[in-house]
This record gives structure tokens, C-alpha cells and sequence, in this order.
């Protein structure tokens, strides 16, 4: 799990350049975050239907790129807070 898996997954989701170097200095945070959650790998967005790990890692990092997001979307963070059971 290093910075380039991020930065695609980023990519891939979407992210225009400028916000995925905004986020840049976050991602050894979400590093951090993932590895203490269990996860070992950053899933690719497109990689279909994945396992159960697979779809809680996408969760947790579409819930990181949504609070990095300016201006913040609460109204779909928190479901993805209740997916997650991030409070």
C-alpha cells in the first residue's frame, strides 16, 4: 500500500489533479487509518465486485476523499459514517 495505489484509486474514482494534490499530504494518515482497520491493499475502483474487504476499503476511502472534499458533503458522508461506523 503505498502513495502511487492511492493516487490511482483517486484517479480512478474521478479526482481531478488539483484534488489529489491537495490530498497528497493525507495519505500516509490514511495509510495509518487503513492498516489499523485490517486492510493490506488499496482495492481498485473498477475492479468489479470484490470481496467483502474489498468493499469496506472502498467505503473507508470514499468516506477519506469525501472529508477531504471542499466544501464537505454531510449529507452523503453520513451514510457512508453508518456503513462504515465511522463517528
Amino acid at each position: 500500500m503505498n502513495d502511487d495505489d492511492f493516487v490511482l484509486f483517486l484517479r480512478l474514482s474521478g479526482c481531478v489533479q488539483q484534488s489529489i494534490d491537495r490530498v497528497l499530504p493525507d495519505l500516509e494518515r490514511w495509510r495509518r487509518r487503513l492498516l489499523a482497520l485490517g486492510f493490506t491493499a488499496v482495492p481498485g475502483p473498477g475492479d468489479g465486485p470484490g470481496s467483502a474487504d474489498d468493499e469496506r476499503a472502498r467505503l473507508h476511502l470514499t468516506l477519506l476523499m469525501l472529508q477531504a472534499a471542499s466544501p464537505r458533503n454531510q449529507a452523503i458522508e453520513h451514510p457512508l459514517r453508518d456503513l462504515t461506523r465511522v463517528r
